[in-house]
């Protein structure tokens, strides 16, 4: 074996190493990939002074139904957007889970959407959260809705 056959199939082995570094790296990308878009994300300031959204929020205090595999779950959203929601809730539901929502209004309309859990404090000390919870999006919502939410965000802004 002469010294170019080494060089060529060290080259090779380096090639081939590298390629499945690669690989490795955006495999574990791919599946530790967020649901979250950073880019637009709720920028929270720990000393109160500013929050920045893409869309306003309202403070609510809405009756909501969960409906999960296990049964229904009965909590409070204190606040809303036409993105989403904060849903206060004992035991919020695992991040990235798709589930059914309904919110009962102040004119007792039911507003029907379909949500995904974005974030939750369930991990969070008890001592250090103000209410145990998850941040939803919403996926799916009627037009009826999306307007009536619109109306009550403008109406608390």
């Amino acid at each position: 074996m002469g010294v170019n056959t080494i060089l060529i199939y060290g080259g090779i082995i380096c090639f081939l190493g590298i390629v499945i570094l690669l690989m490795v790296y955006y495999f574990w990308k791919f599946h530790n990939h967020s649901e979250v878009d950073y880019s637009k994300r709720t920028e929270l300031h720990q000393n109160g002074a500013t929050e920045k959204r893409e869309q306003p929020r309202a403070d609510i205090n809405w009756v909501v139904s969960i409906e999960t595999s296990d049964g229904k779950i009965e909590a409070q959203a204190k606040n809303i957007s036409l993105g989403g929601a904060f849903i206060c809730c004992k035991r919020p539901l695992l991040v990235g889970e798709v589930f059914p929502l309904t919110m009962l209004g102040s004119d007792h309309e039911p507003v029907m959407v379909t949500a995904k859990v974005v974030w939750s404090n369930v991990n969070v000390p008890e001592e250090k959260v103000i209410n145990r919870g998850m941040g939803v999006r919403f996926l799916k919502m009627s037009d009826r809705h999306i307007q009536l939410v619109r109306q009550i965000v403008e109406e608390k802004n």
